[in-house]
Parts: C-alpha cells; structure tokens; sequence
C-alpha cells in the first residue's frame, strides 16, 4: 500500500491527464474527501485533482466500496475536461452566508485562491469573487461544477491523516448493522472522548463532535475482547495493544506498566479496570464465571479490591441487563454484593461532581446514569453530563444500556465505527457473531 509523500510526475499521475486518458471509457467519483477514477482496470485515487494518491486493481475492489461510492458520491460517466459543459446554469445551489479562511465557521479546507471552493461536510461552497456564497450536496454537483473543481479545489486534509485508503470508511470492514455488546462502551468512549478535560454539566450536547476519537478504552475493551474470543492471555495482550496504540490517554501507573517486561500488577484501584471489562459481562452465561472472568481482566494491573470490584460490577451489571432484568432488581443486586452507595440522583450530584479516576468514585455514577437513562442515547448523555473522567464513565454507562436497550441508532454506530481501526471492527463483529446468542436465536 503507497502512502502519499508528494507530487512526483515519475511515480503520481494527474487526474485531469488520466480524465483526458480514459475520456470515453472512465466512471469519475467525487466525495468531500477525494475524487476516484475507475480507469476500467484499476481504481485510483487522487486527495485533489493533481495529487495521485492511491490505486488498486478492480479486481480486487469488494462490493461495500462500490456500494459506498455509489451512495456517497457524485458519479460520471465518460468525463471529459476538455468538454464544453452541459449545465453552466446555477441550479440546485443555495446562498449561503459568506466566510473567510481568517474565520473558518465552516471548515478550514480552502482552494489554491484562498476562499474559492471549500469542502465541507458533504457539501461544496462555492465563493464568488463578488463575496457571495452558493452550496451544493456533493450528490449534485454537475459536470460544470467539477470542472471547477478540477481547476481550483484542493479537497480536504483528511488523507494526510490517513496512512492508507484502507482507513477510508469505504474499506472497513462495516459493522452489523444489529450490534449491541460491547459497541455500546466503545460508543460511550468515542462520544465522551472530546469532554474528558472539557467537562460539560448538561445534556444538552453536539453527540457528533467531529474531534470525537477513540481512547484507551476503546483499546483496552477491545483487547479484553480479543482474550476472551481467542483465550489469551490477559496481562501479555493488554500490554501488546497499549504498545501497538500509544498515545491513547493511558494513566501515569499504566504508562510506566507498559514499559516493563515483568508484568506485575501495580495495586491500582483506578476506573481502568471497570472501563475495559464490558465483554466479560457480555460473553458468559453464569454470574460466577462472570465474576471469575472479570476479576482475571482486572488483577493484571489493578489488583486493588476497589480495582477488581469495579471490573466485576460492571460486568455484573452487564450481565444482568443482558439477562432482562429490571433497574430495580439491577439495582438492588448491585447495592447489595458490591456495596456500591446507589441512591442518589444525577441532579444532586451534577453540580458538585468533579474529576475522580478512582472505580469508587466514578463506577456508581456510570451505573446510575444508566438507571436513569430512557434509551442509549440518553444514557450516553447522562454519564457525559455529570462532568468528571467522561469518556471512562460513558464507556462503563455504554456498555450497561448496550445491554439493556438492545437497540442503537444506526446514525451512532455509523459515526462511531467510522472512528475506529478495522482490526477493531472485525473483533466485534466476531465477537457479535459468537456471544450475542439472542440476536443468533432470532436470525
């Protein structure tokens, strides 16, 4: 797989000469994030009009790319740029409010002109030399439109970002579209991952903050999960995922765990061991395995009492959602094992509740943010609004009301999954495939 590096006329083609190519046998696609080229033998990819980017054999192009592009983007057919358009005509365009790229209200991916074309959010602003501004769907852009584009656009600066097209939504791997396990903490981290030192005290929040991105529980969730799916060894894949994905938020103990050989744990009793135990609860079948298990995920490092209790109520909990339980016999079987203070409301807590990484002090806000939650959604924004370690909490409440609603909106899984690995995907699809024996009852 070719990374970008820069133009290179040796080794990059440009897309208006491989138009001019292939001008009576091409399919031109055109998204916010880059145009593609099926040339008839291989699709290539380009992140502006004179910058190759990528390419791959038709071949071996799998049918949820094509299914992808041809709901994304703009198609056309046969283009040729030395054409004289068909629809000079403004239609479809609205006005928009002008913008400049000293105030990027709408994005800060301009054109070579500086405030020429802008791509943004499945759309293109067009500005005018005048000071107006029109906006159009990419699904309407017309031929006219993309000759402009071909001669003044550079499209966003995502690719620079991404290390391989492979990370293109387009080519992961999607997720089932009915999953409920351990998405729904994965879920809770991405969406609470941009809140984490910028507390919020409501619920009244953006869920598709664009800087949303998965933290270390994401990986540690899905590194227990991988244990589980394949019976590895706990403390050894732990400790591979956090090397493989540093830089992920880690606490200061785990940090300096992951730089020893010796793998002992370190006494902790931090929210790490809760935030990473969702699948225990979700794969057995029996509450003394789940104990068991959840005490094994958390001993490796947070050996504590309070470490491993928060890992085994979370799990519990889990369980027990999963099992039809009510709230209240959740509740009272949580309240009365772990000794877990549950009654207090989020309201009286909200405007006192500060930073507290401990499992004791943030494990029994996640639980009650879901027993007061209506549906996922709602239990996500709760946990998010008490303010304090947020993603850790809406992870652990995540995991919880994954359990308990069966249901979320394919607009979350959609925005989430689009944020993770595809090695991270295709470990919970296993793990749906496995362990979500209700929705395999019912297939």
């Amino acid at each position: 797989m070719k990374e970008y590096s820069g133009y290179d006329t040796k080794m990059n083609g440009q897309l208006i000469d491989d138009l001019r190519r292939t001008k009576n046998a091409n399919t031109l696609y055109v998204t916010h994030y880059y145009f593609a080229l099926n040339d008839r033998q291989d699709l290539i990819f380009y992140y502006n009009p004179q910058h190759y980017w990528d390419r791959r054999p038709i071949n071996q192009i799998d049918k949820n790319v094509w299914d992808y592009l041809e709901h994304e983007a703009a198609i056309f057919m046969n283009f040729d740029p030395d054409k004289e358009s068909s629809s000079k005509a403004i239609h479809n365009k609205t006005s928009h409010s002008t913008f400049f790229p000293e105030t990027p209200k709408i994005g800060n991916h301009y054109s070579c002109l500086g405030s020429r074309i802008v791509s943004h959010h499945r759309h293109y602003y067009f500005l005018g030399d005048y000071g107006g501004c029109l906006k159009l769907n990419t699904k309407e852009l017309t031929d006219y439109d993309i000759t402009n584009l071909l001669q003044w656009a550079v499209m966003t600066k995502t690719p620079h970002y991404i290390k391989s097209i492979s990370e293109l939504k387009c080519f992961k791997t999607p997720i089932k579209s009915n999953s409920h396990t351990i998405i729904g903490a994965v879920i809770g981290d991405v969406i609470g991952s941009v809140f984490e030192w910028n507390n919020i005290k409501t619920t009244d929040f953006n869920l598709f903050n664009p800087k949303c991105d998965f933290t270390d529980d994401t990986v540690l969730t899905i590194a227990v999960t991988d244990c589980i799916l394949d019976k590895k060894d706990f403390a050894k894949t732990i400790w591979e995922y956090g090397r493989k994905y540093r830089g992920r938020g880690y606490g200061g103990n785990f940090r300096n765990w992951l730089q020893e050989d010796n793998l002992k744990p370190y006494g902790s009793y931090g929210n790490g061991s809760a935030m990473r135990a969702s699948a225990v609860g979700f794969a057995f079948d029996d509450l003394e395995t789940v104990l068991q298990f959840a005490k094994q995920t958390a001993e490796v490092t947070h050996n504590h009492p309070e470490g491993i209790k928060g890992a085994q109520a979370t799990a519990t909990a889990i369980f027990l959602a999963r099992q039809g339980k009510s709230k209240q016999e959740i509740r009272d079987y949580i309240t009365s094992t772990f000794n877990y203070n549950l009654d207090f409301t989020l309201n009286e807590i909200r405007p006192t509740y500060n930073f507290d990484v401990t499992c004791q002090g943030s494990v029994p806000q996640a639980i009650v943010a879901f027993l007061e939650s209506s549906d996922f959604e709602n239990a996500i924004r709760l946990a998010i609004s008490i303010g304090g370690d947020s993603d850790t909490i809406a992870c652990i409440t995540g995991g919880i009301a994954s359990a308990y609603y069966k249901h979320i909106s394919t607009e979350i899984l959609d925005f989430v999954v689009d944020k993770l690995p595809n090695e991270y995907i295709e470990i919970m699809n296993k793990f749906d495939e496995q362990y979500d024996r209700k929705r395999m009852a019912n297939a």
